[in-house]
């Protein structure tokens, strides 16, 4: 029996304790906010129907990090990746090397801003960090502590740094996650995030809908509609170009739907619209989401920034990061994760590629 961690009890973060538990494994749960870990502590357990019906009793559920952490032999961030460099700064002068840690999922420069966090917190003795490229499954929670699993994702890609230290652990990981392929880089799974593409173009350009509304707003139905679609295809054609000039291979959003949920339509519009699992996932309800404030800054940005590195443009990216900007009047570029601040400012194309190895 192993020792899991998981910070962050939100849908993925409670899903994935359930199941974790359901293995037979000690697990922790950590939250930030006081309100969810005393309605699941009232609970008494976390409920999974849908896909997979679990009935589990965590070991510990807190809001005291150093507890939930320690002797924890892996631990499973699931928090917007907007939060990564500031749960690395709570948990530098506290976490080991004989730790692993798992961004659930990275995004864009994931584990590069983590360690950053860490280091400048003042921890010596790094753990592994590594990073997936997606969540373990597609949940919705009827309530604390009670979720749908509508799917499970049929593959997921993760690697770390340093990557040597992964493939010991991969049994194991794979006995959590499925079919689970080691990644060569953490570059090949930052830039295979599908979220910064699916997720920032439908809100904005359906924000009316979302900020007047009272009614159910299918996002992935409704919200990308045609020509949406037609716009979040160029956009995934930009990213796959960055991936190209960096030496890496990432699937197009489309193949990425048909791997996981086995649905092939002639373009991306079909696809979505033949994913049964999206059915039932509304549309957020205000644009301070996390559909904004996470994937713009953590995808959007350094997709970008890495591009002009490259000299390949990115036009409809940057598009969307400047609308983004001007509704929620903010800079996600200055205060997102830019050149700088995952450490790769003045660096060429090779030297980036080694950054992320």
């Amino acid at each position: 029996m192993s020792i899991y961690s998981v910070l962050g009890a939100g849908n993925g973060g409670q899903a994935l304790s359930a199941l974790l538990k359901r293995m037979g494994h000690e697990v922790h749960l950590w939250n930030r906010g006081s309100a969810t870990i005393n309605a699941l502590n009232s609970l008494g357990a976390i409920e999974l129907k849908g896909q997979c019906h679990v009935k589990a009793k965590l070991d510990l559920i807190t809001t005291h990090l150093e507890d939930a952490v320690r002797d924890a032999e892996i631990i499973f961030i699931v928090i917007p990746a907007n939060a990564h460099r500031e749960i690395a700064l709570r948990m530098g002068r506290f976490v080991g090397n004989k730790q692993a840690i798992i961004l659930n999922p990275g995004r864009t420069g994931g584990v590069l801003e983590f360690i950053q966090g860490l280091t400048e917190a003042g921890s010596y003795s790094l753990p592994l960090v590594m990073e997936t490229q997606s969540l373990l499954c597609a949940c919705r929670a009827h309530a604390p502590g009670i979720l749908d699993i509508l799917s499970f994702k049929r593959e997921n890609t993760i690697s770390g740094i340093p990557r040597s230290r992964i493939e010991d652990l991969l049994p194991q990981l794979n006995s959590i996650y499925g079919n689970l392929k080691l990644a060569n880089t953490t570059l090949e799974t930052g830039l295979d995030n599908i979220g910064a593409i699916l997720h920032p173009t439908p809100v904005l350009l359906n924000s009316g809908w979302i900020e007047s509304r009272d009614v159910f707003f299918p996002h992935y139905y409704y919200g990308i509609s045609r020509s949406v679609a037609a716009l979040v295809e160029k956009i995934d054609s930009e990213r796959l170009q960055v991936a190209r000039k960096y030496g890496v291979a990432v699937s197009s959003v489309k193949q990425w739907h048909e791997n996981n949920y086995g649905f092939k339509g002639r373009d991306l519009y079909e696809t979505l619209q033949g994913n049964s699992a999206y059915a039932s996932i509304d549309a957020p309800r205000t644009l301070t989401h996390r559909y904004l404030t996470e994937d713009i800054p953590t995808g959007l940005v350094p997709i970008s920034e890495l591009g002009r590195t490259a000299g390949v443009p990115t036009p409809h990216i940057d598009m969307m990061i400047e609308l983004g900007n001007a509704m929620l009047n903010v800079d996600f570029r200055k205060n997102g994760r830019n050149l700088k601040r995952l450490g790769l400012e003045g660096k060429g194309i090779e030297e980036i590629r080694r950054s992320f190895a």
